[in-house]
């Protein structure tokens, strides 16, 4: 092969389709919109006053309009539009990727951070105000504008556009009703309070007869332990996300279901979340009134509803992919299509790892003492899902650990600016040495093995080779692109919370090694040596706000 040739097949490996590039799109300007609330002072925007009161309310509905109405669009077009799109996609594929544009960008983004430093600490008057809004805008569309360009030429974007026509007046539509409904939606919180308030008294007055109950507040407790009933407890919270989640759930598998009686599992999930939630502050009456408020108010009180949401969520969908009457394909082979599902061997051990913490959680009194209980989960997992995952390269030599160092540094630095040093916990200190050393063990266990090798197959195993193809199994590792690379890494990273930004040069980082070598077992030991190293850190140096 000639060089000529040979520099043509380089291009075109770093050409991604237009789905990946508006993925890309989405995940960049989803970074930087973290990155610039980190300038903008919050406290003092809710005193605004004047043209800054306005500003406030056009950015907090103005970002929902075009988060909604990007999603809907996007929805729009994979259903009707992606056959008359066809033309323009081919084009946007074909075009390279242009570093100039991306470098043009970033300056951008670079000079919007004093911008949105200055939006409400050092405008003082309403012209001042004007004035930063207009630069920012103008700054603020030339970043937008050049990411797009980075990406492919405008024209090619335009047409793109055009090709969708009407659509984009239906997304429109949708996107305000939606926003518009966000607004409406808070209107029956005290209503939904009031009537979970009720069902509460109503099914602890046989349990508890020492129960007051004072409508007027929402109060409801013995002489022990006592809770309000805010508006954000009504249940409409686990409500929307059942509903968000059904809905997107019987979308993707529209093809199985049988519709319209399908549709009956909406409002089931909507029934079901909302009486777990009755269910859940009974508990935490009972729990507070029999001698664990600590439990009550810190664990189970901030977990129980995602232990009620993943309940209702999994009981759905294992009750609906086994149902003759609403599955298309349960009904005509009697085998539920989860038995052939291939995901799960890359998900479950991870999805078990985080259920388990929830619970765990939920169960805590201020400190996961059951932490354990995640060990258990993941490992059972891996055990039960080991046949097909031990068609996998598990073999790793020694760039996995040395990949693995390198990031335990850069997670270190990035640790020392973005958390507070911390000791070891009080509650954690005050037990008994021996339970203490079994969590210090178990701790150590689930994030040196088990943890690398769950979030390995969900990150790198699945998602990386999932967004190269549907048949993510049939993408040898050696083949995935950068763009899926880089995706996954922004998703690794954005799952640690505030060491997001090292996260993401994790994932890179294990990314990477996975890609060039071929094989999960140097991912995975790459992985466990950073949190083997950054266990070491905690228990040799002190370092517990690394765990």
């Amino acid at each position: 092969m000639n060089q000529a040739s040979t520099s043509a097949t380089v291009s075109h490996r770093f050409r991604p389709g237009l789905p990946v590039r508006l993925a890309i799109l989405g995940s960049a300007f989803f970074a930087e919109k973290i990155f610039l609330n980190e300038f903008v002072d919050f406290e003092r925007a809710q005193t605004a006053h004047g043209l800054g009161a306005i500003l406030r309310v056009a950015q907090h509905w103005g970002f929902r309009f075009l988060v909604a109405l990007a999603a809907a669009i996007a929805l729009f077009a994979y259903v009707r539009g992606w056959r008359q799109m066809r033309g323009a996609a081919a084009e946007v594929q074909a075009a390279p990727m242009r570093g100039g544009w991306l470098l043009a960008h970033f300056v951008l983004v670079v000079v919007l951070a004093p911008l949105s430093y200055l939006l409400y600490r050092y405008t003082p008057t309403e012209l001042s105000v004007a004035g930063v809004v207009v630069l920012w805008s103008v700054v603020g569309v030339a970043a937008a504008l050049t990411a797009v360009m980075a990406l492919a030429p405008l024209p090619l974007w335009l047409d793109a556009a055009r090709a969708l026509g009407v659509m984009w007046w239906y997304a429109a539509i949708a996107a305000l009703l939606g926003t518009s409904l966000m607004q409406s939606a808070q209107s029956l919180w005290t209503p939904s309070a009031m009537l979970t308030f009720d069902l509460v008294r109503r099914l602890l007055t046989p349990i508890l007869p020492t129960l007051s109950a004072d409508p007027a507040t929402l109060v409801l407790g013995t002489k022990i332990f006592a809770v309000q009933i805010a508006d954000v407890c009504s249940g409409l919270e686990g409500v929307g996300l059942i509903l968000a989640f059904s809905g997107a759930w019987l979308f993707y598998f529209r093809s199985e279901y049988i519709f319209p009686r399908a549709l009956l599992l909406v409002p089931a999930g909507i029934v079901s979340i909302f009486f777990l939630n009755v269910l859940r502050i009974a508990a935490l009456i009972l729990i507070g009134d029999r001698g664990f408020p600590d439990v009550a108010i810190y664990g189970f009180h901030s977990q129980a509803g995602w232990v009620a949401f993943i309940a209702v969520a999994c009981g759905l969908v294992l009750l609906s992919r086994r149902s003759a009457w609403l599955n298309r394909t349960a009904a005509h082979s009697g085998v539920s299509p989860a038995m052939h599902n291939p995901t799960a061997a890359y998900l479950m051990p991870l999805l078990a790892i985080l259920a388990a913490g929830t619970v765990a959680r939920a169960i805590s009194s201020g400190f996961e003492f059951f932490y354990p209980l995640r060990l258990i989960a993941g490992l059972w997992m891996l055990v039960r899902y080991r046949r097909k995952l031990s068609i996998l390269d598990w073999r790793w030599s020694w760039r996995g650990p040395a990949v693995g160092a390198l990031v335990f540094l850069a997670w270190i630095i990035g640790a020392h600016f973005l958390l507070p040093e911390s000791a070891m916990p009080e509650k954690l200190g005050t037990v008994p040495a021996a339970v203490r050393g079994f969590w210090i063990v178990s701790r150590i266990a689930g994030s040196v093995l088990i943890v690398p090798i769950a979030e390995e197959l969900a990150y790198r195993g699945y998602l990386m080779r999932r967004l190269a193809a549907s048949d993510f199994e049939s993408v040898p590792f050696h083949s995935v692109r950068w763009p899926a690379l880089a995706v996954t890494a922004i998703v690794f990273g954005l799952a640690h919370g505030a060491l997001w930004l090292p996260g993401i040069a994790a994932g890179l980082a294990y990314g990477l090694l996975l890609v060039r070598r071929g094989r999960i077992g140097e991912a995975v030991a790459a992985h466990a040596t950073t949190n083997a190293l950054i266990a070491a850190s905690v228990l040799g140096w002190n370092q517990w706000q690394l765990w």
